[in-house]
């Protein structure tokens, strides 16, 4: 070892009887192979730079060795390789759960057993389950092999991909949006998981019995249905729009420059000299915190916006927030001046800031929807339906939608990045909830009536039965798109004991919707008076909603041996269930089955009116 390199301390071995060349090799011995080699050609061109004597070579080498340190130590520090197989890191899982299971063997009282499986997953860099969790759920998930599966791949997915980014890797000119290793992984994770769910079968208390893929197919869960059902959502909103002739704006936010790995000059894509470190989730959970002072400040001026919001990676990796939403005409030039002021809040006066970090569109009616301008963004961050360039850096880049669309799922799988976010409106939890309703009964309030036309698509709107019109007759149903959480119609929920995988109850569950109304009546004994009197009650309206029990009844190699570690009941409710029946193509039959059971309502006499 030369006497200018760092000591590599406390890695276990020998490291005085390292040569240089051995030491460099330690170093990056843990890093996928590509990522090795070029850190490794990187070290080796610092030290072999021309110069003149012993002195000048003795400072390369000195020089490269530093590099070298800086740049693996600024690797996320994780327990398991950044090379690791997944077989490995299920091998791990298995020893982790494992270890912890024994630790009952030590400690024989909940609250210690608890604190020294705690203190392992800490060791292990994974963070322990909340303290809101019972000692039972708690000590359940940490002897689950699955649990452990799931933290190992989240640790190892973001150290990897932060590694990437690190290493200059996750650009334009080299692997768009996340690295080809991060790609891949998720690319057999979703092969895996496609097998099992066919491999998986399930069966009703009717006797019906499907895949667990079948019964995917038919929720959100399936990429066109839910690219389907957002622009069902954005189409309708601009409908809206139009009845109450309001102005739609299209904005796209940014995060300052020191969030930026990388910069593109002229074409060129080069490193950033202020980057901080910032990773993707740290990147969003700034936008997140920009947003939520720009919502309470339009508050507090009395605008209310509706609309939509899409988180999408720049070719970097760095997430940016695209908008669009309408409001009043005369509201757009406070929306747009609040949205400047909170998005430059932080360096403001960086080269660029004005006119990279914010951009504010207003939507001309005339040059083309709203709901046509956003489908792109739509499309490339689901399923890249009908996209066949990307625009990425500033510039459009040939590519297939598909594999578009395949690297921004894993770049937001691995970060954890909500996508897409419904910004006011009335909830959609409600508009899913009514697709499982059969009927409305008689006398039902007609908001209530009309809503479930509108879900259903039962009637014809305007001599169009568009899903965009549909979501606009929804919204009106339900009081409006400026209602706030006053909408009409709720979500039923119900507790009925149910248990979850690590024996803690799953709280309230729904099952059905629920609305208010206003109806007038006449008293028994106020039957004989000319004019009959009428009355106003409110009047409480519950429909239940058709819901299954499922028990799965075989299942792949993998899940049986997992199933006999799982800690939980057998039956749980699924309510993705709503697909057609195989025979008859009818939707099953609800287990309640009399008219009175279907539906009940309160009175409250008289009525607040």
């Amino acid at each position: 070892m030369s006497a200018g390199m760092p000591s590599p301390r406390g890695r276990g071995e020998d490291v005085y009887r390292l040569s240089d060349h051995d030491w460099a090799r330690l170093r990056v011995s843990t890093l996928p192979i590509r990522w090795a080699t070029r850190l490794l050609t990187q070290w080796e061109n610092r030290r072999t730079r021309p110069g003149d004597g012993d002195w000048h070579e003795l400072e390369a080498g000195r020089a490269a060795n530093l590099e070298l340190l800086r740049l693996t130590n600024r690797l996320k520090p994780v327990r398991i390789h950044l090379d690791a197989s997944d077989s490995e890191i299920c091998a791990r899982a298995d020893d982790m759960a494992a270890h912890c299971a024994q630790l009952a063997q030590v400690y024989h009282q909940a609250e210690p057993l608890r604190a020294a499986m705690t203190r392992h997953c800490l060791r292990q860099g994974i963070e322990a389950p909340d303290e809101d969790k019972t000692d039972h759920g708690a000590m359940a998930r940490m002897t689950d092999p699955l649990w452990w599966r799931l933290q190992l791949r989240q640790q190892q997915g973001r150290a990897v991909e932060g590694a990437a980014i690190t290493l200059g890797y996750v650009n334009k000119r080299r692997d768009i949006y996340v690295s080809n290793e991060t790609l891949q992984r998720r690319q057999q994770q979703n092969k895996r998981n496609a097998e099992t769910l066919e491999a998986t079968k399930a069966r009703n208390e009717l006797g019906q019995e499907f895949t667990l893929a079948e019964l995917a197919a038919g929720s959100t869960s399936n990429k066109r249905i839910k690219r389907a059902e957002l622009m069902t959502r954005i189409g309708g909103f601009e409908r809206v729009a139009t009845s109450l002739s309001h102005a739609g704006i299209f904005l796209t936010i940014t995060c300052p420059s020191r969030m930026h790995r990388h910069r593109t000059l002229g074409g060129r894509v080069e490193e950033n000299s202020r980057y901080d470190g910032t990773d993707p989730s740290q990147a969003q959970a700034y936008l997140g915190t920009v947003w939520a002072r720009i919502r309470a400040s339009l508050k507090r001026q009395g605008i209310s916006l509706y609309g939509f919001r899409i988180a999408e990676p720049q070719h970097d990796g760095t997430p940016h927030w695209h908008f669009l939403l309408f409001c009043e005409t005369d509201q757009i030039e406070p929306v747009e001046s609040t949205v400047r002021r909170y998005a430059l809040a932080d360096s403001p006066d960086e080269p660029g800031a004005h006119r990279h970090r914010v951009d504010c569109k207003r939507i001309d009616p005339d040059k083309g929807t709203a709901a046509g301008y956003i489908a792109k963004y739509v499309a490339k961050n689901i399923d890249g339906h009908g996209l066949s360039q990307d625009y990425a850096g500033g510039e459009y880049l040939e590519a297939e939608g598909k594999d578009t669309a395949q690297r921004v799922e894993a770049w937001a799988t691995t970060w954890g990045i909500r996508q897409f976010q419904q910004i006011g409106g009335p909830p959609v939890t409600v508009w899913r909830e009514l697709r499982r309703v059969d009927h409305i009964p008689e006398g039902a309030p007609e908001h209530l009536r009309q809503a479930h036309r509108a879900v259903n698509k039962t009637t014809v709107f305007e001599g169009r039965d568009t899903a965009s019109v549909s979501w606009a007759h929804y919204c009106e149903a339900q009081g409006g798109v400026t209602i706030g959480r006053k909408y009409r119609i709720r979500i039923s929920t119900e507790d009925r004991g149910a248990v979850g995988r690590y024996g803690e109850g799953l709280g309230a569950q729904p099952i059905g919707i629920e609305t208010d109304a206003i109806e007038h009546y006449t008293p028994p004994h106020m039957a004989h008076m000319t004019p009959l009197p009428r009355i106003p009650r409110r009047v409480h309206w519950f429909v239940a909603s058709v819901r299954h029990a499922w028990e799965i009844i075989s299942r792949s190699d993998a899940e049986r041996q997992m199933k006999k570690r799982a800690i939980g009941a057998p039956w749980t409710c699924v309510n993705n269930c709503t697909s057609e029946t195989k025979s008859e193509g009818e939707r099953p039959a609800s287990k309640r089955t009399s008219a009175p059971d279907k539906l009940f309502k309160t009175c409250t006499h008289p009525a607040r009116v």
